[in-house]
């Protein structure tokens, strides 16, 4: 049985009402991810005086008469997945938690204009994120959004998303996850926390030796360790994704967080719909030494005592954070690259990573294939370049990582817009090369530059969107009648409201309860354009709302 599948199966002995989650395995996609409502917002706040938009999108459980926590998330790369995750939308349902997500992000990345940071912005930053929370609340019935605990999650730049409500408002997380960065909060070493590394750092990687580089992490993990000495009583929970990097959450370690966040929320939140947090108890969880270099790895010890070790809240979380990182930290390397048209391998400049611009197109200009294959030795322009680099014989895959891509099986990916493409967020795909005994696995991601691409020569079109009548709830679909000037036929996606695009026509999904009416339902209608001897210019999007009203 494979260990993904085998988590699953624990997962669901523990929490029954997650029972018909799809297998993992199954490629997640952007494709149809519903979320019932939404606000645009501004903030003005910022200490550069300039403002700012986000737009913050909201998934209330179609089973929840009551939202008791919310997960906090913002567009970076594994973000887009998690949001949509059969996994994370159950463990959301069977414990009545609520998800946010930010595209584009309630967080301001700004410099100053000689190119530095700018002050703290955590406390605009978490008002900013309070703004979106009590029109959310307004606009779906569910007033509790405005007030219940939080369980922020981020990754990359969004590591400072995680920090700054933690940092802020301890008294309302109910945990906080730092993905795939060796990253702790600044200050805060109360508040439940799972950090996950992912050893294998892409950004970079042309800077340093790629064979050595992935498991020089000896003091990174002594650092956790002295943390916890330091902060005795601190739930610190710690993963080494061995195989890992920085882009990537594989179905195994999208399972371990899905539990993670079960455990979390059963072990904080209140029985009787106070918004006060209940402390952890670390003596009934468990402590766990990692195989890291260097160290064997102690075996999985009750928190009865103290221990200068990872915790974590049972001992199944305990076991696999240690087989995560129970891997051959001597093994060779391997890398996999992308290849052109030709067959030609592409660079990696974009900070050692590869930026994809797609140009060969199936007939229906929007379908393509990305190929890859392992390099033979280190490319030129990395450290050590020209020498040799191991490779195994298992079947390289290609996945969809986040974007306004719909993956299609063999490495074959459809241009799909979708809500990301209107926030401005990134799109990314990977070649994944599993490991041996000998070499180690791999995933090497690739950015998508849908813009490059996008037609911009030759004739312009505009796309006539008429407004959908309002329906009452209980209409089972309604069909669509975008048209372009152009003559080319016309896709949909459905910005926020219950619904999703099934063959040119919103389809309506059930509402939560409690469901304030009208509900409104947002519809874009777009068209990519076309290259070739009779080129048309992409056209510029075509949104338009209508109502779903009460019976």
């Amino acid at each position: 049985m494979k260990l993904s599948v085998l988590l699953l199966s624990v997962l669901t002995l523990l929490t029954p009402r997650l029972a018909a989650a799809t297998p993992p395995g199954a490629s997640p996609t952007p494709v149809n991810q519903v979320f019932q409502f939404h606000h645009d917002g501004v903030c003005t706040l910022w200490s550069d005086g300039q403002p700012s938009k986000a737009s913050s999108y909201l998934w209330i459980p179609e089973t929840t008469r009551r939202v008791r926590g919310l997960l906090i998330l913002c567009a970076n790369v594994p973000e887009h997945m998690l949001v949509g995750h059969s996994l994370i939308r159950q463990v959301c349902a069977a414990n009545d938690l609520a998800i946010v997500w930010s595209t584009p992000s309630f967080m301001n990345f700004r410099k100053t204009p000689d190119g530095k940071k700018m002050q703290d912005e955590t406390a605009t930053t978490v008002a900013f994120l309070q703004q979106q929370l009590d029109a959310l609340a307004a606009k779906s019935g569910y007033a509790e959004i405005a007030t219940v605990p939080w369980l922020p999650i981020g990754e990359s730049g969004h590591l400072l998303m995680v920090d700054a409500l933690v940092e802020a408002k301890p008294e309302r997380c109910i945990a906080g996850v730092w993905l795939k960065n060796n990253h702790l909060p600044p200050k805060n070493r109360t508040v439940p926390a799972l950090v996950v590394f992912g050893s294998a750092q892409e950004w970079g990687q042309d800077k340093s030796d790629i064979r050595s580089q992935w498991n020089n992490i000896g003091k990174t993990y002594d650092g956790i360790l002295n943390q916890r000495a330091k902060n005795p009583d601190w739930p610190l929970s710690y993963v080494l994704d061995g195989h890992s990097g920085h882009f990537d959450c594989s179905e195994r370690l999208t399972t371990y967080l899905a539990r993670y966040i079960d455990l979390a929320v059963k072990a904080r939140l209140s029985t009787d719909d106070s918004p006060a947090l209940r402390p952890v108890a670390l003596s009934s969880g468990y402590f766990a030494d990692l195989p890291v270099p260097g160290r064997e790895g102690k075996p999985v010890t009750p928190a009865a005592t103290h221990a200068a070790l990872p915790w974590y809240f049972d001992q199944t979380q305990a076991k696999e954070a240690q087989s995560f990182a129970a891997i051959n930290w001597q093994a060779d390397t391997q890398l996999p690259v992308y290849l052109d048209e030709q067959g030609a391998d592409l660079p990696q400049t974009f900070n050692g990573i590869t930026n994809l611009k797609p140009a060969a197109f199936e007939d229906d200009g929007l379908t393509f294939t990305v190929r890859g294959r392992l390099a033979d030795q280190i490319p030129i322009g990395f450290a050590a370049a020209g020498e040799k680099l191991a490779k195994t014989d298992a079947p390289m895959s290609v996945e969809w990582l986040c974007g306004p891509l719909e993956p299609l099986g063999g490495g074959r990916f459809r241009i799909a817009l979708d809500r990301v493409w209107q926030g401005g967020g990134a799109t990314y795909v990977a070649l994944r090369q599993p490991g041996s005994a000998t070499v180690r696995g791999i995933v090497q991601p690739a950015g998508v530059d849908l813009k490059a691409i996008r037609p911009g020569a030759g004739k312009a079109q505009k796309i006539t969107f008429p407004a959908p009548a309002d329906v009452p709830v209980g209409t089972k679909s309604i069909a669509l009648a975008a048209t372009s000037d152009a003559a080319l036929p016309v896709r949909y996606f459905v910005r926020s409201g219950p619904a999703i695009i099934q063959d040119g026509q919103v389809v309506f999904t059930a509402l939560p309860p409690r469901a304030k009416f009208p509900v409104e339902v947002t519809v874009v209608a777009w068209q990519w354009g076309r290259t070739g001897p009779d080129p048309v210019k992409f056209a510029p999007l075509a949104e338009q709302t209508f109502r779903l009203t009460a019976p």
